[in-house]
């Protein structure tokens, strides 16, 4: 029979393979600009989301330096390497959403006959105008 952290691990564990598959499902559905599976997708990340945080209380992160058993520390480098993964799809997706962002204003620019110009990144990565675009919409 496990015990409490052990289950606590383990439910952690699961939880985060679940999220993590869902971060690619987004990626998926971002990228093929499929509304119903996007919005299934960010349903189901807010309520893994809300279990994750539960499934975080109930474990001792401190405890995991203190680890002796095999099987728990290979649980704990598993629950890091997924949160790692997890973070860097989550910002992959954000940069997939600001791309997407970044296009419809262009888009836009173009409809409302704005003069297209350079696009640089700032140094957040987001786009911004330079030259005689961002003149002209400083003077509108």
């Amino acid at each position: 029979m496990s015990s409490p952290p052990a289950d606590a691990r383990k439910a952690l564990l699961a939880l985060l393979v679940q999220f993590n598959g869902l971060l690619i499902e987004e990626y998926e559905a971002l990228l093929s600009r499929h509304a119903e599976t996007l919005d299934a997708c960010v349903a189901r990340k807010q309520l893994l989301t809300a279990e994750i945080e539960n499934a975080a209380r109930a474990c001792d992160f401190a405890a995991r330096e203190r680890e002796t058993d095999d099987e728990a520390r290979r649980e704990w480098a598993r629950i890091e390497t997924l949160l790692t993964e997890c973070a860097l799809a989550n910002r992959k997706n954000g940069a997939a959403v600001q791309s997407s962002r970044n296009l419809v204003g262009a888009l836009l620019d173009i409809v409302r006959g704005k003069v297209p110009g350079e696009r640089l990144y700032d140094a957040r990565g987001r786009a911004g105008m330079s030259g005689y675009a961002a003149a002209s919409r400083e003077r509108v």
